[in-house]
C-alpha cells in the first residue's frame, strides 16, 4: 500500500512537470544523458517558479538597470545548431 501510494505522487509529480514543460510531453531524440539534463532542468525552474511566486514570475517587471546581458558559454555536448553540410544536400537532390 505504501508503494501503491509513493508512485500516485510520483506519478503526479510527472503530470505536473509534463504540463509546464512541452519538452517532456513527447518522444525525445536526444540522448539519454541530454534528457536526464532536460529534466534537472525542468524541475529546477518548476521549483524556482513555485518558491518565487508562480506563474507570475515571468511577468515580473524589470529596470533596464538590472537586465544583464547574456553569457554565451560553448559546451559541445548542448546542441547548438543543425549545420547543412555538401553531402547531405547533394543526398536531398
Amino acid at each position: 500500500m505504501k508503494h501503491a501510494s509513493a508512485r500516485n505522487v510520483i506519478e503526479r509529480g510527472f503530470g505536473v512537470l509534463k504540463m509546464r514543460w512541452a519538452l517532456l510531453r513527447d518522444t525525445s531524440w536526444y540522448s539519454p544523458k541530454m534528457v536526464g539534463l532536460f529534466f534537472t532542468a525542468c524541475c529546477l525552474l518548476h521549483n524556482f517558479i513555485m518558491q518565487n511566486g508562480g506563474a507570475d514570475v515571468f511577468t515580473m517587471a524589470y529596470t533596464p538597470t538590472e537586465v544583464e546581458e547574456p553569457v554565451v558559454e560553448t559546451n559541445n555536448d548542448i546542441p547548438g545548431g543543425v549545420q547543412t553540410t555538401a553531402k547531405w544536400t547533394q543526398f536531398r537532390q
